[in-house]
């Protein structure tokens, strides 16, 4: 990535308002952002970023860099235990990420991921719920499937929070309080993202000394436009769903990275292939994109995802899914055909039709592609 410049600004004007950046450090905005009109009332800008593997195609390669420059960025001597919390959904894989680099780079004990959850684990213990005000699905659930580790989060003393951008540090913020209350001995939170926008302004309010690390810093102004209808978000928006049995096992915590059963599929030399993750369950889309290359495909990684958003700028098309976990919400994958891709993988815990709405999406805008759906599976925690 390229070098920013200190006071890079850059206004970028959408059909909800204006979006105004600029850039204290990190590199230029276009290395890592792209920017769409969210379909949502109370917010109306989304920063997509260009390496999450969410909303456009990442390659895994850029993904994984990622998350090892923002792991570089934690001491290797946080106060143990340290708790890894990754954000639903959209910041799942990122902080399952963060969280095995740490423990690579570091190869330390009593570390354990957990990640906020809008599905229901099947037997898990709900350890605390907290509230994302301004998104579409705004209760987040922190769930812990196994009693085994609830002496390493009675004596955590380090947290860190990972999501993909902060443009108030607000979620931040709500995510600290409510573990706070869980995890007595905490002594020190960090949060991690990407893009922060915030300007710090919110680690003052913080229920203990907090340090904030992201690859690209700075700071926004929001200007919705005049005259435009709001967009009302869809009955169900925020409706919680429900995980199989079998489902992975970062929704009840984990003390090493985990890897689904699946069958493996063969790629040819060269050929492009989009893997699919659906919603939170996106890490092992990234696994299945990094099996792809070691055998010579060209793979990127993608989401289905409830987070809705406009036509135009960084979104080239929007495909209608149904929720695979029957929550009834309505969700969407962005910019299907912008890897150019020759198949596409479709990483699921929950198969449903998913593969049939590819092709309905793909039959929409006239392209005819193979889509495989392919069934994780995941055991006991490690």
């Amino acid at each position: 990535m390229e070098t920013g410049v200190k006071g890079e600004t850059r206004t970028v004007d959408l059909q909800t308002g204006a979006l105004t950046l600029t850039v204290e450090h990190g590199p230029s905005i276009d290395d890592l952002c792209a920017f769409a009109a969210r379909a949502n009332p109370k917010r109306g800008f989304l920063i997509v970023s260009k390496v999450l593997g969410r909303h456009i195609p990442a390659r895994p390669a850029a993904m994984r860099r990622t998350m090892r420059d923002l792991t570089d960025q934690l001491s290797a001597d946080l106060p143990g235990p340290v708790i890894f919390l990754g954000m639903a959904e959209t910041a799942t894989a990122l902080g399952q990420g963060v969280f095995g680099a740490y423990a690579e780079r570091t190869n330390r004990d009593s570390l354990v991921y957990l990640q906020t959850s809008r599905q229901q684990m099947p037997g898990a213990h709900v350890l605390a719920q907290f509230e994302e005000g301004h998104s579409h699905a705004t209760t987040h659930m922190v769930q812990v499937a196994h009693p085994s580790m609830l002496p390493l989060l009675a004596e955590a003393r380090t947290l860190v929070i990972v999501d993909d951008e902060s443009s108030t540090g607000n979620t931040f913020l709500a995510a600290a309080e409510a573990m706070h209350h869980v995890m007595p001995k905490l002594q020190q939170i960090h949060t991690v993202c990407i893009t922060d926008w915030s300007n710090g302004d919110y680690l003052a309010s913080m229920p203990l000394p907090a340090q904030r690390h992201s690859i690209l810093a700075g700071r926004m102004e929001w200007a919705p436009a005049a005259g435009v209808p709001k967009a009302a978000l869809a009955s169900g928006s925020n409706a919680p769903g429900m995980a199989p049995a079998d489902a992975m096992q970062s929704r009840g915590g984990l003390t090493a990275e985990e890897r689904a059963h699946r069958d493996f599929y063969e790629a040819a030399e060269g050929e492009r292939i989009l893997v699919l993750g659906d919603g939170e369950h996106s890490y092992e889309a990234l696994l299945i994109a990094e099996d792809i290359e070691k055998q010579g495909g060209i793979a990127a990684v993608q989401c289905i995802t409830r987070s809705p958003a406009l036509k135009g700028h960084a979104m080239q098309s929007v495909s209608l899914f149904e929720d695979s976990y029957g929550s009834g919400a309505p969700c969407f994958l962005y910019n299907i055909l912008a890897h150019r891709p020759d198949r596409i993988i479709i990483a699921a815990e929950v198969p449903f039709n998913q593969d049939k709405m590819a092709h309905a999406a793909l039959e929409e805008l006239g392209a005819d592609i193979d889509v495989e759906l392919v069934e994780c599976r995941y055991g006991a925690a490690s």
